[in-house]
């Protein structure tokens, strides 16, 4: 570990969910059915956070974006295979000059109660992490939804980066669609973005709704 003191966190409710924050930012591992993990966003200057704790066999980059630890990643976890949805690989490629394999053989290795989940309607390749726990469910994203938190006692907010509705989004109507027919089928109890803060709460379908109104 860098530093007299981890940045990794268990994520509450959620066994085998691990969280490590830089900044605003986040890096999420999943535990995997090999006894390995999956890194989902790696973010600079993290990856010795993750040394010693079980194997990395998966670095995913959840959205053609989110990539400019993948050079760190690569090297510390040597025998990690990088994972990318088809929509992003490109991108992904001619940016880190990395080969980037499909999301098949990482959901062969997820657990039941985690599903990979690529929303419709946007632009980045983004891919998503549904864990369920019992009647509990999180969703792990990127760039779709943020954590907004103002002050210490204020619960922190879903929102949207400035940036994600003009550079995100390729169909408004289809993403928002798409949202809330997840939503009919279920509503999350935690939101784990890879920007900002963890949000929870009872108000989180009625937040996520009104904020789809936005675009």
């Amino acid at each position: 570990m860098t530093g007299s003191r981890s940045c990794l966190e268990t994520v509450e409710g959620f066994e085998g969910l691990w969280a490590a924050r830089r900044g605003n930012l986040s890096c999420v591992s999943v535990s995997l059915q090999s006894g390995g993990i999956c890194l989902y966003s790696p973010v600079e200057k993290l990856s010795a956070e993750f040394v010693g704790k079980n194997p990395v066999h998966f670095l995913l980059a959840p959205n053609h974006y989110h990539n400019k630890a993948i050079g760190e990643y690569s090297s510390t976890f040597g025998k990690a295979q990088l994972v990318c949805s088809k929509a992003a690989r490109s991108r992904l490629e001619k940016v880190t000059s990395k080969k980037f394999s499909g999301l098949e053989a990482l959901g062969d290795e997820l657990p039941n109660e985690v599903t990979l989940i690529e929303p419709e309607g946007l632009k980045t390749g983004e891919v998503w992490l549904r864990v369920q726990n019992g009647t509990r469910v999180a969703w792990i994203v990127t760039d779709a939804f943020c954590g907004l938190k103002k002050t210490d006692d204020e619960r922190p907010k879903i929102g949207f980066l400035k940036t994600f509705p003009k550079y995100g989004v390729q169909d408004p109507g289809l993403f928002t669609n798409w949202i809330r027919n997840r939503l009919e089928l279920e509503t999350p109890d935690l939101i784990l973005p890879c920007h900002g803060e963890q949000v929870r709460g009872p108000a989180l379908k009625s937040d996520i709704q009104s904020l789809m109104d936005t675009l």
